[in-house]
């Protein structure tokens, strides 16, 4: 079953977190009982206290404070933790020195801390309602304090006629924080303000152009403002993204929660913090590629001054890769002097072409494979097959329960897979011996770590498309449910909250109400929808019609209205077509009837390169599987129809990727009988937003249902024809009734 441990007890607990970053990996006695004072000491605060949290462009951690404190009753407070006893200051050529016992001689902590000081408050020059212009000096108090872990007090070196330093002795430290008055008292929107200035994640800020608030008009009006927010990390993004475990780590949350996010700042942190380390960032959608290293390098370039180094110590790389563009089988292909598989080699191979290449990767190279890399980190954990986890084992430096293998898992991604596999599962075993066992998920790591983290909130989709989404993918509202959850831990995994039954777990024939609070639904639009009496509803749209000619006219017209009067941007348009079979022939279709009225698109991976996916000024065609890891403002997911007759499920999971990549609008589009069915479904999932009315499903018709998706694609295109003939054939149906009562 799905693991139900989630870090949301954690957050949720407190106000103050704590942000170890590094601290469990270096292991220092004294910085974590400073670190447990400051949890005490500011328990009731809001804010947070991190551990060598951000070098503000510093060269080194080694002129980076021990703690960065940031909250909104007192400002922030810098604290340096100086172990050794210091027995002596010495002048030479302006600057100060420090003599420790043990003979070493270092640049005075009391002036790092200055000149860190001062680095804050040229950061916080960024947001004018922070800084003083007039004055030259931040609006929020900025304390800086030395800690001494060895040295009495009267032995202290800082001289406070030079800075303006409180230096304590460890014993003072507690006393000295909780008696801090409470003088600055911002609001919440300040404190965000801050925490994207000093985390340097206001990088990512969005910069769309202003607009009039008051008049909201088009489409792209209200897009605009709802994505005109300060980016800032929520609790649980914060507290994923900004440590480094000592060992293994999952992350989960459904798609738009941020999960890349969270994994580019951590390989961003770790590449500046380490730089003798190597890194592996590994994902499966190759329009990735563009948007992981910009992400990374915005961030890095920030913090470090430098670009990021991808030769050699930082890999992005796709999970198969080519000639064009390194992937992580192609790159290790080369090292070892193997010839390359192809998709045409494996296709037909197995149900998965690319755990057939690892697979045979494996059997070729066994133990040759030498572990390179300290940390690697594993986007779309959920389209992976086990071979690629076995071969990222065998490539991380150290023993199992040290290996720095961090994987992200989209809940609710794949069908194919509906329960999330665990790490025994995952990574393999040797001798009947799991190399992770399952365990290695449970509890913390030193520093408060949590070694299973889950992602709650939806940044990107609406709430009323994001339910459905959801609802139409599990069949909630169908004769036939087609996934289930049966404990109510399990849905708040993805956001949601059990109303109905009130017990532990959910069973058979139980009337189930679910519900989607407003704070796991971060995307503004409902709510500016709401504020302007529009009917927020409207951002799911079914459009059914009696042939395939009746939909692309809509399309066509739609996109030209869109774009023409609506304010649209066509690369801010995806169309996702769900139907299989000659892909770039219906494409091109669309392509030309696009084309008849002026609009200008791409196809990434039929015509185009694979990783060519919104263009600047041409709307965008692809498939489900090329549309992972991508979003839009405005989605149109098309040939729905075949989503509620397909027996094989795999068609409910397309169209659940698909509708999710929307953060705006998406219209459903399709013909025929199977649309009307869809149309039914959605509609009484929006007869009863923001709340699922069902009847739980017994498991055992659930698992039915799906037992035959470990079967391949060509095994369930057969299967699928073979039904379909049988449904259109009632007298088949008794044919292969009789057959089965004679045997």
């Amino acid at each position: 079953m799905r693991s139900q441990q989630t870090n949301k007890d954690h957050i949720m607990s407190s106000s103050f977190l704590f942000l170890p970053g590094s601290l469990a990996l270096e292991n220092r006695p004294f910085h974590f009982k400073i670190a447990d004072v400051i949890q005490s000491a500011f328990s009731s605060c809001h804010g947070y206290v991190g551990y060598k949290l951000t070098r503000l462009g510093r060269a080194s951690d080694e002129d980076v404070p021990s703690f960065l404190i940031v909250t909104r009753e007192h400002g922030i407070i810098l604290i340096d933790v100086v172990e050794e006893r210091i027995i002596e200051k010495i002048e030479s050529n302006g600057a100060e020195y420090w003599r420790s016992e043990s003979g070493e001689i270092r640049l005075a902590r009391s002036l790092v801390l200055d000149l860190y000081q001062e680095e804050v408050q040229s950061r916080l020059k960024n947001d004018l309602t922070l800084y003083d212009r007039k004055t030259r000096r931040a609006k929020t108090p900025i304390l800086s304090v030395v800690v001494y872990c060895s040295n009495q007090a009267t032995e202290n070196y800082v001289s406070p006629e030079e800075f303006e330093i409180t230096d304590l002795t460890l014993d003072q430290l507690d006393a000295w924080l909780r008696g801090l008055p409470y003088v600055y008292n911002c609001t919440m929107q300040d404190l965000d303000k801050l925490y994207g200035l000093i985390e340097g994640t206001f990088i990512y800020e969005n910069k769309n152009p202003i607009i009039d608030e008051d008049k909201l008009v088009t489409i792209n009006d209200y897009i605009q403002k709802s994505l005109r927010t300060t980016f800032k990390q929520d609790d649980a993004q914060r507290l994923a993204s900004m440590q480094l475990p000592p060992g293994p780590q999952r992350i989960r949350g459904l798609a738009g929660t941020g999960k890349t996010i969270v994994l580019c700042l951590k390989a961003a942190i770790t590449h500046k913090r380490f730089e003798e380390f190597k890194i592996l960032y590994l994902f499966n959608t190759q329009s990735l590629y563009q948007h992981v290293q910009t992400l990374i390098s915005k961030y890095y370039t920030l913090e470090a001054k430098r670009v990021p180094d991808f030769e050699d110590k930082l890999h992005v790389f796709h999970a198969w890769g080519g000639k064009q563009k390194p992937g992580l089988y192609s790159e290790l292909c080369r090292k070892y002097g193997l010839i390359p598989l192809t998709l045409g080699d494996a296709r037909g191979k197995a149900a998965d072409p690319l755990a057939y290449i690892y697979r045979d990767l494996l059997s070729k190279l066994g133990d040759e494979i030498e572990p390179e890399y300290d940390l690697i980190l594993i986007d779309e954990a959920q389209d992976f097959p086990s071979e690629v986890f076995q071969l990222a084992f065998k490539l991380a430096k150290g023993n199992g329960v040290e290996k720095r293998i961090i994987w992200a898992y989209d809940e609710f991604q794949s069908l194919r897979d509906g329960e999330i596999k665990g790490p025994s599962e995952l990574f393999g075993s040797k001798d009947g011996v799991p190399n992770l066992p399952d365990s290695i998920l449970a509890g913390k790591y030193a520093g408060d770590i949590p070694k299973d983290f889950v992602l709650p909130n939806c940044y990107r989709t609406p709430r009323p498309v994001l339910m459905a989404a959801h609802g139409v993918a599990m069949g909630l509202y169908s004769q036939n449910p087609t996934e289930m959850f049966y404990h109510p831990g399990e849905w708040e995994a993805i956001g949601y909250q059990v109303n109905e039954p009130q017990s532990l777990m959910i069973s058979a024939g139980d009337s189930v109400v679910i519900e989607r609070p407003d704070e796991n639904s971060r995307n503004l639009l409902e709510s500016l929808l709401t504020e302007n009496h529009k009917k927020p509803l409207k951002l799911i749209q079914c459009e059914v019609y009696k042939e395939d000619s009746e939909q692309l006219q809509f399309l066509k017209t739609k996109i030209s209205t869109l774009v023409s009067n609506q304010g649209v941007a066509a690369e801010e348009i995806i169309i996702v077509n769900l139907k299989s079979g000659n892909n770039k022939e219906a494409m091109l279709t669309i392509q030309r009837a696009l084309n008849s009225v002026g609009i200008k698109s791409v196809i990434p991976g039929y015509v185009e390169s694979a990783d060519v996916f919104k263009l600047k000024g041409y709307v965008t065609i692809t498939t489900p599987f090329r549309a992972k890891g991508n979003e839009a403002n405005i989605v149109f997911v098309i040939n729905a129809q075949c989503v509620v007759d397909d027996f094989t499920l795999r068609m409910r999971n397309a169209y659940f990727v698909a509708v999710t990549r929307s953060r705006g609008w998406c219209y459903i589009t399709g013909y025929g009988n199977g649309m009307e069915k869809l149309e039914s479904e959605i509609s009484a999932i929006k007869r009863d937003f923001p709340r699922f009315h069902f009847t739980c499903p017994d498991i055992a018709s659930i698992q039915r249902g799906k037992s035959f998706l470990n079967k391949s694609d060509k095994e369930l295109d057969k299967i699928q024809e073979l039904l379909e003939l049988i449904d259109k054939n009632p007298e088949l149906r008794h044919l292969i009734a009789d057959r089965i009562k004679e045997n």
